[in-house]
């Protein structure tokens, strides 16, 4: 079985993890998100600050339940600190470390 790490939750992180799905279902796949929010639109920002979104919470195109449902799995405040290609490692640090 396939193992394969997404190190992002942004829309690139976010397809690339649905599109791992899709391909094939067996696939085990997590995803690193740096914070708190997987798939939020930062470039929706300035939108929110003007008003014309009234909660932040529109800004994120899917919710973490809607990502765990297709299968993936996420770790919230996960950051990748350095990839090791050769030994297929990432060393990376939690909330709980820093």
């Amino acid at each position: 079985m396939a193992h394969i790490l997404i190190i992002g939750g942004s829309d690139a992180g976010i397809s690339a993890a649905l599109r791992a799905r899709e391909v094939d279902p067996t696939t085990t796949v997590t995803m690193l998100v740096a914070d708190a929010f997987p798939n939020y639109s930062i470039c929706g920002l300035p939108f929110y600050l003007s008003g014309e979104v009234a909660d932040w919470h529109q800004l994120a195109h899917r919710t973490l339940g809607d990502i765990e449902s297709a299968g993936i799995r996420v770790r919230l405040n996960t950051r990748a600190l350095a990839i090791d290609p050769a030994s297929h490692t990432v060393r990376v640090q939690t909330e709980s470390q820093a």
